[in-house]
């Protein structure tokens, strides 16, 4: 018995010592203590020096020391990680700090800390766009953000570019004219679908629905019709965008076409078109489908909040292997139990480093990022440090989706980084984040196009 204690003591004492591990990370002010694990719990707030950028986040409270980060408790009840290769300093206050006065961005007051990485974000971007002569897709993206900051030459590259004489050129600066706030051409998008370039109506297509180009109805009809999916699908979005009730029927086949890209544009059409009688007929379609075409028809239901989808969805999730990894996604944002333990035990196991398996791994993060559990935070900061452009780029995008400003503070170093594309990736997510108007166009545009 006593040998039982003994071996239970160790153990406690053991996980005691790793719950609040010692970092070493200086730790300044009066009196500070010996060292990180010493403040764990203490009712003393500290101030987090970064030090890639030199930013700072002040009035915290330290909730745990790991061996390979701190999780803190902001002044505002958020409980959030911070990896301790990020950390230069750690400085304990002699009291609640002021925070200076910052001015609103999109009626959304962000936290000082916050407001210095977007204003470095733009200066960035500036810097971007002067390096990338050569990179016409780059400068592009860069002269959107600065359009945003009314920067007339950026403004005036873009304009000038859908104003030249390549059709594909034209439309794809109208685009970005679009991303930046400004308007697009009637004229131009009109060309567009009138085009003998098969690309060029598609893109245009796809404009025409983001900017309620209704002028267009005609031609996008024509292409809704086409067997094509590079014309079909997007004629199918722009369609329901304007809300062209009368696809509904040959959408409901396309929801159970082999094709993946035809099948997502319907779930995307009937989200945005279903009334009581399509919802009834979706229900009616449950019985005659299985595997993935039942998918489709239940994340359709769960998109308009239909009970039946949410009920739907736990039965795949809890019935369908192959296709619980999905479910799992979408239930955990709301809070499901089940599918975030689920996602939590996914999070702990080896699996190789395939493109495929590391956006699973963002998706995951997001999704419980999303479902209130803010430890999954320190997912994204290990995803970003990898060098792989198809694995960071992807997790802005996810950033970008939460709409969550507390992000802005782990996108710090990739503002800073020398690689050009990562950097302009991470000062667009952070423009984004800050810049609500901005942000919901960009959301939309990706719907359509890889951006």
């Amino acid at each position: 018995m006593k040998k039982m204690l003994c071996i239970i003591t160790v153990a406690l004492a053991f996980l005691m010592a790793s719950a609040h591990a010692d970092l070493d990370i200086p730790i300044l002010g009066n009196d500070p203590p010996g060292s990180v694990a010493d403040l764990v719990g203490s009712q003393r707030f500290i101030t987090v020096l970064f030090g890639d950028s030199g930013a700072r986040d002040m009035n915290l409270k330290l909730l745990e020391a790991h061996p390979d980060r701190i999780i803190v408790l902001t002044s505002n009840g958020e409980v959030i990680p911070y990896l301790a290769d990020t950390i230069e300093s750690i400085t304990v206050q002699d009291d609640v700090v002021e925070r200076p006065h910052r001015p609103q961005v999109d009626a959304q007051v962000l936290r000082a800390e916050h407001q210095r990485v977007v204003d470095r974000a733009w200066v960035r971007v500036d810097e971007i766009y002067q390096n990338a002569a050569d990179d016409q897709d780059l400068r592009i993206h860069a002269a959107v953000c600065l359009a945003l900051g009314n920067n007339p030459e950026a403004h005036n590259y873009l304009r000038q570019l859908a104003e030249s004489n390549e059709i594909i050129t034209q439309l794809r600066a109208a685009g970005a004219l679009y991303l930046a706030g400004d308007d697009v051409s009637d004229t131009l998008l009109r060309q567009g679908l009138e085009s003998g370039n098969r690309n060029a109506r598609a893109i245009a297509a796809s404009l025409s629905g983001l900017t309620g180009f209704e002028q267009g109805l005609q031609h996008l009809n024509v292409l809704f019709q086409d067997r094509a999916v590079q014309l079909a699908a997007p004629a199918t979005r722009a369609l329901a965008r304007l809300g062209q009730r009368q696809i509904v029927p040959r959408v409901m086949e396309m929801l159970t076409e082999l094709n993946e890209e035809k099948g997502e544009a319907a779930i995307f059409a009937l989200s945005r078109l279903a009334d009581e009688h399509v919802i009834d007929q979706l229900k009616y379609k449950l019985f005659e489908t299985d595997g993935m075409m039942r998918f489709r028809i239940v994340r359709v239901l769960h998109n308009v909040g239909d009970p039946v989808g949410l009920e739907e969805m736990k039965r795949i999730f809890n019935t369908y292997p192959t296709l619980a990894p999905e479910a799992a996604l979408l239930l955990a944002r709301e809070g499901d139990w089940d599918a975030t333990e689920y996602l939590r035990n996914r999070l702990t196991r080896r699996e190789d480093p395939t493109v495929a398996n590391m956006r699973y791994r963002a998706r995951n993060a997001q999704a419980l990022l999303m479902g209130g559990d803010p430890s999954a935070m320190a997912v994204f900061q290990d995803l970003l440090r990898r060098e792989d452009e198809d694995i960071y780029q992807y997790v802005f995008e996810l950033m970008v989706e939460m709409d969550e400003p507390r992000l802005i503070t782990l996108l710090q170093p990739g503002v800073e980084t020398i690689d050009d594309q990562f950097a302009f990736g991470a000062c667009q997510t952070v423009i984004a984040l800050a810049h609500g108007d901005f942000r919901e166009r960009l959301l939309l545009y990706r719907e359509e196009f890889d951006y």
